[in-house]
């Protein structure tokens, strides 16, 4: 069962021909009392199963709208996203983000949220005062977050294989409420392609779900797919060490304050390292943000994986205090960094990603 069928299906016959349509009518109109909320990275998989969820439930439920979770400007940091929509020729001013004229209001509604790609509401980014969170779409460890109608929460590689299911279960259906083109499919397949790495169980990221997903799409050459999407995630050759640390970063409050974590595909940590301005523009990044601990992840092409944490402002981060973490994710320290308070790390377990990684350093801060 999923959502539609919770007794809330509006009317089947009001169908959208095409989701270039829904954008556009979207982003010209007042925002509806029903959002999809992606996470705070705000990367592929989240921006995609932001539109898509809400195109989904906009043709099925109520309309509702897709609600990036970031500044307009900063959408040109995550280049695989940019990318995706150029290929599809979504228009980013189509789009809906933090600071658009349609959110500066939005604190005195009552609004109906829908979670895509996290599964606990973070009112950091959204002031709301009156919300009901109605249902939640996730491929993240479970946090348990209040929701009202549907919640689906599975671990596989990509949350867009989740909403591809939704898609599928309706499409099979003798009269499908959606119309679902193949500009739709390659939309969805892309998040799917890169967070599984090419449906690569190797890699540890893939699951059955993300290829029958990825098959019932239907795309051709997935190779050259992902190949492109590799191509423009790793571009970050115009980028200074402050965008890499805000381009795809996710954080979260403890009783020990603000924590940060920053995943970085391309460089490894040699290159990192000899940019220009690196402790100036991580300074600045954490003053900004008021973080008391930073985790940076640096991925290769190879995906070799590097660790990286900085303590500011406290000694909460120590080789001793951190000996669990360093097990699990097989942590070999590389060399002394200056300032003191940073530690370096070859990361040997390269199939624990940043989904494995927030949960360990969330559970040793609260406990």
């Amino acid at each position: 069962h999923y959502y539609i069928t919770n007794n809330l299906r509006v009317s089947m016959s009001r169908k959208l021909v095409k989701m270039l349509t829904f954008l556009k009518s979207r982003a010209d109109k007042t925002l509806p009392s029903s959002i999809v909320l992606g996470n705070n990275a705000c990367d592929l998989d989240s921006v995609v199963s932001s539109i898509m969820y809400a195109y989904f439930l906009d043709a099925t439920v109520e309309p509702t709208s897709p609600v990036l979770c970031i500044p307009k400007k900063d959408v040109t940091l995550r280049t695989e996203v940019t990318f995706m929509l150029d290929k599809l020729k979504i228009p980013i001013d189509d789009l809906i983000f933090l600071d658009s004229p349609q959110i500066s209001d939005i604190q005195y509604k009552h609004i109906r949220l829908h979670l895509v790609d996290h599964n606990k509401y973070d009112n950091s980014y959204l002031n709301l005062e009156s919300f009901e969170v109605a249902s939640i779409v996730d491929h993240h460890s479970d946090e348990n977050g209040p929701c009202t109608r549907y919640k689906k929460i599975e671990r596989v590689g990509s949350c867009a294989s989740l909403i591809t299911s939704l898609f599928k279960t309706d499409q099979s259906s003798p009269n499908p409420a959606v119309s679902f083109t193949d500009k739709m499919r390659l939309f969805l397949a892309g998040p799917i392609l890169s967070d599984s790495v090419n449906l690569d169980f190797s890699k540890g990221r893939t699951h059955q779900v993300d290829v029958e997903m990825f098959e019932f799409l239907s795309i051709p050459d997935r190779d050259k797919l992902f190949k492109e999407l590799t191509k423009a995630k790793t571009d970050t050759s115009q980028l200074s060490v402050y965008d890499l640390l805000r381009k795809d970063c996710k954080h979260f409050s403890s009783k020990e304050g603000q924590v940060y974590i920053a995943s970085l595909f391309g460089p490894t940590w040699e290159q990192f390292a000899a940019m220009p301005n690196l402790i100036e523009d991580t300074q600045k990044f954490v003053s900004e943000h008021d973080i008391n601990v930073l985790i940076v992840m640096i991925r290769s092409d190879e995906l070799f994986q590097l660790f990286l944490t900085v303590a500011h402002g406290t000694h909460l981060i120590s080789e001793d205090c951190i000996s669990d973490i360093t097990d699990k994710l097989e942590l070999v320290k590389l060399q002394d960094y200056q300032p003191d308070s940073w530690l370096v790390y070859e990361q040997l377990n390269i199939k624990a990603s940043r989904k494995v990684v927030l949960p360990l350093f969330k559970s040793w801060l609260e406990g």
